[in-house]
């Protein structure tokens, strides 16, 4: 007979009770195990007391977050907390949540970051500084490496900072350095790892992390939340989400899911690309199943698992519309693929390349006599065109090696198209959607991301310092990007916005923490008089653009822009599309999987079965979607469907 307990108090139910119990598993959907409704009669004088007398007028307090346990004697058939869904004179319904199921409900929609106690980093002196900037988690769940609090774009085009911008944890940039230190007047503000927050807002809960998946991958242990928030409290370090959109936004960044074991009151974090990779098989015999087999098919499949259209939801900043365009937009663009005909590593990472295509071949524009942009470019400004420079050199004896240039280029601004303040822009090339969407024309889905990359500038040049810092987009004050103004019709022109939208509270924004080292790249050696500097990045290829007035420096026109391959081992890239990037590294699921065919499968065991494994059905594999379970009659029946996707 099926019993039920309530905070360990036993619950009378009717002797031909009746109800439907679901396993789901958390690689399809958020949700877990739970009970449908449970009729419970307070004509019971024992009922009655366990419910203490709910169904009276003069009583308001609901009973919460009790302990239910259901059982049969073959075993637990559920252990989880009780939800009390309605209650009269005569009866209470219920329903009872376990695993996934339960950690949604005690996370709910109306538990708050901020209002969960996260723990505080402390007093941090300048040494504590200085010691994360040389760790990484787990030995510190922040690190103090350099942010721009406010910044100032030289000449307002391009991406290096003026010298009057506000950094965070600005570092003493001493020529040669081969240490690093914190200036003694900086502001200190950690920026907390997104592994330790999520360890923290579990802890929070009341749950033990069984395995990390994050913390286990080398990219994704390196993420930061950057912020501009001066605090070392680190629910205030990070924006006020519900808890459950914090999660699920993890979740679908990091291709990852929460597995929750209620009796263990703990929690297992497992990529989607290796979920099944260690999964039992279960094996049901073809005379086991009962009944026909039922198919669907041209299904869709679940929303969280595909990432069939799938796009960061930026904010918009000047920034972030270059990092990302709209796709009705992208479609209006021309593109054209460059002539390999670079000769040396610097002549390709200037994009030598893509001038080439812009000049139409002519290399007598690379040389004015004035040091002016041709014709040429002042109409590649203006059109909708743009350039790939993705070709692979003919020549292999050639030494220097080539970037993945994966993404096109425009003429970003021209000599004197944009004066403002006496101020001549110059000449630039700049790259467009590096961290534009996935499309898939096939299906309306989307998903749109909330942890976004971060906005890379780099520090401003002087005694060879020279390296990629975020933006903080979110704090106190005023934060984010000073701009200048523009107009015009090509393609910069239309993306181009004279001012940033104000701090986006609906995102937070995410980079990788690479270390200190002296911002090595592809193709480049630095010597000693280059200093030691940490490094955070969006993605392991950046580009910089210089401020004007470097033709007096020697420097030619079209020389003013920079590509880089930084040096690292792993995927650091936060861009959807290219061939190291979060769809191919992370999300990508197993092509085995057929996910538009749905079978649903009756079949007898008397034993509990685990929707987490793989099943063998009469000689062919499925991943279970969910297992339904009846108690008829007051009786666990021994007769359970499943809902399967087949294995090609």
């Amino acid at each position: 007979m099926i019993k039920l307990l309530i905070d360990g108090s036993e619950v009378h139910l009717a002797a031909d009770i009746s109800l439907e119990f679901y396993d789901r598993n958390p690689f399809f959907t958020s949700e877990g195990q739970h009970t449908l409704d449970i009729d419970i009669s307070l004509a019971d004088p024992v009922n009655a007391v366990v419910y203490n007398a709910m169904h009276r007028i003069d009583v308001t307090r609901r009973p919460q977050n009790r302990q239910a346990i259901l059982y049969c004697e073959k075993g637990v058939i559920i252990k989880g907390t009780e939800i009390i869904l309605e209650i009269n004179e005569r009866s209470a319904k219920i329903q009872i949540v376990s695993g996934n199921s339960e950690f949604n409900y005690l996370v709910g929609g109306d538990r708050y970051l901020r209002d969960l106690d996260l723990g505080d980093a402390g007093t941090i002196t300048a040494e504590t500084a200085r010691r994360s900037l040389y760790s990484h988690y787990p030995e510190f769940d922040y690190v103090c490496t350099p942010v721009v609090a406010k910044a100032k774009i030289a000449n307002g085009i391009g991406n290096e900072l003026r010298s009057s911008s506000t950094i965070y944890n600005e570092v003493n940039e001493v020529a040669k350095a081969t240490t690093v230190n914190l200036k003694s007047d900086t502001t200190i503000c950690p920026q907390p790892y997104l592994v330790a927050i999520v360890t923290r807002v579990l802890k929070a809960l009341g749950y033990t992390i069984a395995y990390d998946a994050i913390a286990a991958n080398v990219e994704l242990s390196r993420l930061i939340l950057v912020h501009g928030y001066k605090t070392t409290k680190y629910n205030k370090m990070v924006e006020n989400w519900t808890v459950s959109d914090f999660i699920s936004e993890v979740e679908n960044l990091c291709g990852v899911c929460f597995v929750v074991d209620n009796m263990a009151k703990s929690v297992e974090i497992q990529t989607v690309r290796d979920y099944y990779k260690s999964a039992a098989v279960e094996h049901i015999k073809q005379n086991d199943i009962i009944g026909d087999i039922n198919k669907q098919y041209d299904q869709d499949p679940p929303d969280n698992l595909v990432y069939h259209n799938v796009a960061y939801k930026f904010p918009s900043t000047d920034i972030y519309k270059f990092y990302a365009l709209d796709p009705d937009f992208e479609k209006r663009i021309t593109y054209e693929s460059c002539m390999p005909v670079a000769d040396n590593m610097d002549k390709y990472c200037k994009l030598y390349n893509v001038w080439y295509q812009i000049f139409g071949g002519d290399t007598d524009l690379f040389n004015t006599s004035d040091n002016k942009p041709p014709q040429a470019v002042r109409s590649a400004y203006h059109s909708m065109v743009a350039y790939n420079d993705n070709t692979k050199r003919p020549n292999p004896d050639l030494t220097y090696i080539g970037l993945p240039l994966e993404f096109p280029f425009i003429v970003r601004s021209v000599e004197g198209t944009g004066v403002k303040d006496g101020v001549s822009y110059c000449t630039r090339l700049t790259m467009i959607n590096q961290f534009g969407p996935r499309v898939d024309d096939t299906t309306s889905d989307k998903m749109e991301l909330r942890l976004v990359p971060v906005e890379n500038v780099f520090s401003h040049l002087h005694d060879y310092y020279w390296y990629p810092m975020p933006i903080c987009e979110n704090g106190d004050g005023d934060v984010g990007t000073e701009t200048d103004e523009d107009a015009g019709k090509g393609i910069a022109e239309r993306l181009y916005n004279s001012t940033s939208e104000a701090a986006a509270k609906d995102n937070m924004y995410v980079g990788f923490y690479m270390g200190v080292s002296k911002f090595e790249c592809n193709g480049e050696t630095k010597d000693d008089k280059y200093p030691v500097v940490p490094v955070t990045i969006n993605s392991r290829l950046q580009m910089v653009s210089r401020p004007s007035g470097q033709p007096s420096l020697g420097y030619k026109y079209w020389e003013l822009q920079r590509v880089m391959y930084v040096n690292a081992d792993g995927n650091y890239d936060l861009s959807i599309n290219s061939t190291t990037g979060m769809y191919v590294t992370h999300w990508q699921i197993p092509q085995e999987l057929d996910l538009t065919t749905v079978y649903t499968i009756r079949f007898r065991s008397l034993q509990r079965r685990d929707a987490r494994h793989i099943f063998n059905i009469s000689g062919r594999k499925f991943y279970c979607q969910q297992l339904k379970y009846d108690v008829v009659g007051g009786r666990l029946s021994d007769i359970i469907e499943g809902t399967f996707y087949p294995l090609k």
